[in-house]
């Protein structure tokens, strides 16, 4: 893979920020000599351009290919154009991932221990519609003070299950989730020391997760 030339190109893609300019790159899908030996098929139309994010989800592919610069370029331009004729929503959602789970039991020892998943993250929505009425996502993840870890970004067209609406109410639960957890995991580094965990529990200071209101 070679990247051959680049151009600014105003793809318009973003309603609100039709001025933006966006790179456009052409890369040429150099072999080696072995490709042959290893039965790789060598490709007919080398040269190429990745498609935006949000195109690939869409049209269900992520670059375009042809034989020569010219052409390939007009395919890119093609495939923004049919993106544009897609019918489209943009929605502000939360994805979240809870997984608590005993690990599996240690042959050596009698303890399962417990293993503890939490993952949760504002993205913007954007649902295409093609003309047969299927619906393809794509998901940009947005700065939120609620953002515990990351969720992936790419979804191959699919939609998140495990999803909400973004609004003052959801925001609030999952903000409390994540300032409590963070409150309770503290806690127990702080009681790691026996001492310290005899003092915590002599002092009947418990270590409630609160209520959310």
């Amino acid at each position: 893979m070679a990247k051959i030339k680049q151009t600014k190109m105003r793809l318009e893609l973003d309603l609100a920020h039709q001025w933006k300019e966006t790179i456009v790159s052409i890369y040429y899908d150099s072999t080696d000599r072995n490709t042959q030996q290893y039965g790789r098929p060598i490709p007919e139309e080398r040269f190429y351009i990745v498609l935006p994010r949000v195109v690939a989800d869409a049209l269900g592919y992520d670059k375009v290919r042809a034989k020569d610069q010219g052409e390939v370029m007009v395919r890119f331009k093609a495939a923004i154009e049919s993106y544009k004729c897609l019918e489209t929503e943009v929605n502000r959602v939360i994805a979240y991932k809870f997984d608590l789970t005993p690990n599996p039991k240690n042959t050596l020892y009698d303890d399962h221990g417990y293993r503890i998943v939490l993952s949760v993250t504002a993205y913007e929505e954007t649902v295409m519609t093609a003309g047969d009425g299927a619906k393809r996502y794509s998901y940009e993840q947005i700065d939120s003070d609620i953002n515990i870890g990351r969720e992936w970004t790419r979804s191959d067209g699919d939609r998140k299950n495990n999803q909400v609406p973004y609004n003052d109410k959801n925001y609030a639960f999952f903000l409390w989730i994540k300032t409590n957890m963070k409150h309770l995991i503290d806690k127990l580094l702080e009681i790691e020391r026996p001492e310290k965990l005899i003092e915590t529990i002599h002092a009947g200071r418990l270590l409630p997760l609160g209520n959310p209101d």
